[in-house]
């Protein structure tokens, strides 16, 4: 059986830069599932700018690694980021709602390959990655979470 994890961090952590919602100047990220893809959509703050008006390219990055991250959960594991590399096609502007989506390409040995895309609003393709994400083992995890008792629940959470 997969273990039934989150693609949302409601737990007392919280406070990760792209998908914390304590976060103050994060991007507050919130998955959903769509099929055997994970999307989001994200509104650019101002905060979040390189060049007057759009999106910094680091931002970018950290939202499709972020999306890309949330395949392995599709599964019920958590992985890291052990590669990224993003193709920027289009300028983003601040306060244009964009979606971000993600799937997986290959699975060897647990260790994934998802690839990634941010959609703007015309449907056009802004920006395109590939990721190579790695098994996180539990006692990782465990030691992660020491003072997040509810987080430690939701990453120790036995398959269904």
């Amino acid at each position: 059986m997969v273990a039934r994890l989150s693609l949302n961090d409601d737990t007392d952590y919280g406070l990760c830069f792209a998908c914390g919602p304590r976060s103050p100047a994060g991007l507050r990220l919130r998955f959903e599932r769509d099929g055997d893809r994970v999307v989001t959509t994200y509104t650019p703050r101002s905060e979040h700018q390189g060049f007057p008006g759009y999106l910094h390219g680091g931002v970018i990055s950290a939202l499709l690694d972020e999306t890309m991250s949330r395949v392995s959960l599709l599964d019920g594991r958590w992985t890291m980021t052990a590669r990224i590399e993003v193709r920027y096609r289009r300028p983003i502007y601040v306060d244009q709602a964009i979606r971000a989506f993600a799937e997986k390409k290959s699975e060897r040995r647990g260790v994934v390959e998802a690839v990634g895309w941010v959609a703007l609003p015309d449907g056009s393709t802004a920006a395109e990655a590939t990721g190579t994400f790695v098994p996180v083992r539990d006692e990782i995890l465990a030691s992660m979470s020491q003072g997040y008792p509810v987080l430690a629940q939701e990453w120790m959470r036995p398959a269904d």
